[in-house]
């Protein structure tokens, strides 16, 4: 796919794109599993590669002393940006920038932590992840997000894989096996978004967080329908 495709693409996605109660709460659920993943590493230069509106890197902005890109390839999402940034005054921590994952604009060994959202995030595509492996300091950290394929909502296209003769039940095994060949080591991992995919605006934004807590704890491999990863640069 070219760049114009790919930008056609996701400019259409941003233009389509409407964020509900459902999506605020995996806006603050991500960035509290990202926490966890980080430790005790909370500041240095960190990129995150299709930033989409900016709502992550705000949350990320009031929650650690990162200095942080926000990067997209879609002007619609880096104007949405720009204003949710302004709008809770983290320009001075947030900078929204326009760039392309397969050819990022940025010297070798440049950030200290690279973070790519969205389910099928930008920094793990294949023939990306050599650009992200780049432009990471030794060291460094990519926390990014894979479907959980056998999450129980996923079940219907499961069962529908399974009849046409395939399945992605070793999916997660194999992206361990393909990041490990680009250099990256696989550190933890953190089934989250347990609650249903429906309703997604008749319920306030703290019944979500509280089915998380509560029901969705103890089910989270089989209920999560997201898989938030961290690899080192090694």
């Amino acid at each position: 796919m070219s760049y114009d495709e790919r930008y056609r693409k996701w400019e259409g996605v941003a233009k389509r794109y409407k964020i509900d109660n459902t999506r605020l709460a995996t806006f603050q659920l991500t960035v509290k599993n990202v926490l966890k993943l980080l430790k005790n590493k909370k500041e240095g230069l960190a990129i995150d590669i299709g930033c989409g509106f900016g709502s992550i890197d705000v949350l990320l902005a009031q929650n650690t002393d990162f200095k942080i890109i926000a990067m997209d390839i879609s002007d619609t999402a880096l104007e949405a940006a720009k204003k949710n940034v302004m709008h809770f005054s983290q320009e001075e921590r947030i900078k929204v920038e326009k760039g392309d994952v397969y050819n990022l604009s940025y010297p070798d060994n440049y950030f200290d932590v690279i973070f790519s959202f969205g389910y099928v995030s930008a920094a793990t595509y294949p023939s990306a992840r050599n650009e992200v492996y780049r432009v990471l300091k030794p060291g460094g950290l990519l926390i990014c997000d894979f479907i959980n394929h056998v999450s129980l909502y996923k079940l219907p296209f499961l069962i529908k894989n399974i009849f046409l003769g395939y399945t992605q039940l070793g999916e997660f095994s194999k992206i361990k096996k393909d990041f490990k060949k680009t250099g990256f080591k696989f550190l933890s991992k953190i089934y989250f978004n347990t609650y249903p995919p429906i309703f997604k605006n008749i319920f306030p934004v703290w019944t979500y967080l509280l089915f998380e807590k509560t029901i969705g704890r103890p089910l989270k491999k089989i209920l999560g329908r997201v898989i938030l990863v961290s690899f080192k640069k090694i």
